[in-house]
């Protein structure tokens, strides 16, 4: 008997197009459907968690959010800090994909309770091989909270 694939909503918070393009081409996933929205600021992520409550059918709610932490105005730091304070959100996980390597960032998402840090890579393949780890986990391994 043919098990059903899992599907998975995805919300990208990405406002470089390249790494947009990089993210999604780097996390299919062979044992589930993954929808991805992808939205170029933290304030458009946050208008998009709202409409998932107001508009279901047309706004999934994430199982997953990526958030880039380098972005014009309401920057990854302050949606992480909104999304976890809000108990309608404040399950999703969230996983930082960012080029900051610092310490002080680590440390302050972690504080704000991502789920997850991830370094871009200057390296297109090396990015990429390391975002199919991330949606192997996510995907495969790990429960998620089902919507």
């Amino acid at each position: 008997m043919e098990s059903e694939q899992k599907r998975v909503n995805v919300l990208l918070v990405e406002d470089d197009p390249g790494d947009q393009k990089l993210i999604k081409a780097a996390i299919p996933c062979e044992s589930c459907e993954i929808s991805l929205s992808i939205v170029s600021s933290g304030e458009a992520a946050l208008n998009y968690l709202a409409k998932t409550s107001e508009q279901p059918e047309q706004f999934r709610r994430p199982n997953l959010i990526l958030l880039d932490l380098n972005m014009p105005g309401i920057g990854g730091k302050e949606f992480l800090r909104r999304v976890k304070a809000d108990e309608d959100f404040d399950a999703i996980p969230v996983v930082v994909v960012t080029t900051s390597d610092s310490e002080a960032d680590i440390q302050e998402c972690y504080g704000l309770h991502a789920a997850g840090y991830i370094q871009k890579s200057a390296m297109p393949d090396e990015f990429s091989q390391v975002l199919q780890k991330l949606t192997r986990y996510w995907f495969s391994v790990s429960a998620m909270v089902q919507n």
